[in-house]
């Protein structure tokens, strides 16, 4: 036993000689310093990476936006290319299939047109008469409509025929849909009348 205490003894001694060693103590208060640093540095960096991700993040959404964008805007640019080599031509379409009936003037084409090929008109019905919409509808609210007029006309066969044909190539579009003729006896002189169904398409508010 004597032996073990004086192991012990030894050792004791060994220690307070080393931890009162000026060398010791240094290198001892050095590694606490250190141990201080490194600890707060981790909780002051800390929040600083967080700041650096969440940046790197927003970067990386705003370049995918940039590209979205550009991306868009050649897009744009190619329609609008597109409108300008159409441009001179659209009105061709709004006349042709105009946003309303446009009544008065589908009726004075119709009038004209049978002026031209002499012929005289003896009636015509418009089956309804269409409502037409706001100048500033949406397109997704418009739809094809028909304009549903019944003309009866009397002249030569020739005349009638010029008078289908014409209405035809018109710009304002015409469609027929049904042409019935009739000889008319008119104190011994006969006469050929024509009673035509035409509609004419125009573009008017979904139901």
């Amino acid at each position: 036993m004597p032996p073990k205490n004086n192991r012990q003894e030894q050792l004791r001694k060994l220690l307070d000689s080393f931890y009162h060693n000026p060398i010791a103590v240094v290198s001892f208060e050095l590694f606490l310093s250190v141990s201080v640093v490194i600890f707060f540095a981790v909780f002051a960096i800390r929040p600083t990476l967080l700041t650096m991700s969440d940046l790197v993040k927003e970067i990386e959404d705003k370049r995918k936006l940039d590209t979205q964008m550009a991306q868009k805007v050649a897009a744009l640019t190619a329609a609008q290319a597109q409108f300008l080599n159409i441009q001179d031509r659209v009105y061709i379409l709004e006349e042709s299939l105009p946003l309303g009936g446009e009544v008065t003037t589908t009726l004075k084409i119709l009038e004209k047109v049978a002026s031209e090929q002499n012929l005289v008109i003896n009636s015509m019905t418009l089956l309804e008469i269409p409502e037409d919409p706001l100048l500033d509808t949406p397109l997704a609210q418009l739809e094809r409509k028909a304009l549903p007029i019944q003309v009866n006309v009397a002249g030569e066969y020739s005349s009638i025929r010029g008078f289908v044909e014409e209405l035809r190539n018109s710009r304002r579009s015409f469609i027929m849909e049904r042409i019935t003729f009739a000889t008319e006896d008119n104190r011994g002189q006969k006469s050929l009348e024509a009673s035509l169904l035409v509609s004419a398409p125009y573009f008017g508010e979904k139901e």
